[in-house]
C-alpha cells in the first residue's frame, strides 16, 4: 500500500516505522553492518503478547514471497484462540539470504 508524504507528515519511510514504539508496539530490527541498510524487521503489539500468553497451543506460521515493493517475504505468525478465532501475533519483513 502507497501511504503519500501528506499522510506520513513528511517523515520518511524510517521513520514512520519507527513510530511503532509509540503505539506501545515491540519491534526488532536488523541491518546490514557494512551498508546500514535495514534488511530485517519484527513487530508485534504489546496487547497480543497477552493473548499468546492465554492461548499457546496452536501457531500457524505463513510467509508470502515477493509481493511487496522491495520483494522481502513477509512472515506473519497467527496464534489460535481455544473458541477456535484467530489473531495475528507477529509480522516480519526478512531479508532472503
Amino acid at each position: 500500500m502507497y501511504i503519500s508524504e501528506h499522510i506520513r507528515g513528511g517523515k520518511t519511510k524510517m521513520q514512520q516505522l519507527m513510530l511503532l514504539e509509540h503505539d506501545n508496539y515491540i519491534h526488532w530490527s536488523w541491518c546490514n553492518e557494512s551498508t546500514e541498510v535495514v534488511t530485517d524487521l519484527f513487530w508485534t503489539h504489546a496487547d497480543v503478547v497477552k493473548l499468546v500468553n492465554a492461548f499457546n497451543i496452536v501457531f500457524l506460521m505463513d510467509k508470502t514471497y515477493k509481493t511487496n515493493k522491495y520483494r522481502l517475504p513477509l512472515l506473519q505468525i497467527v496464534g489460535v484462540t481455544s473458541m477456535r478465532l484467530t489473531f495475528s501475533f507477529a509480522f516480519a519483513l526478512l531479508a532472503t539470504k
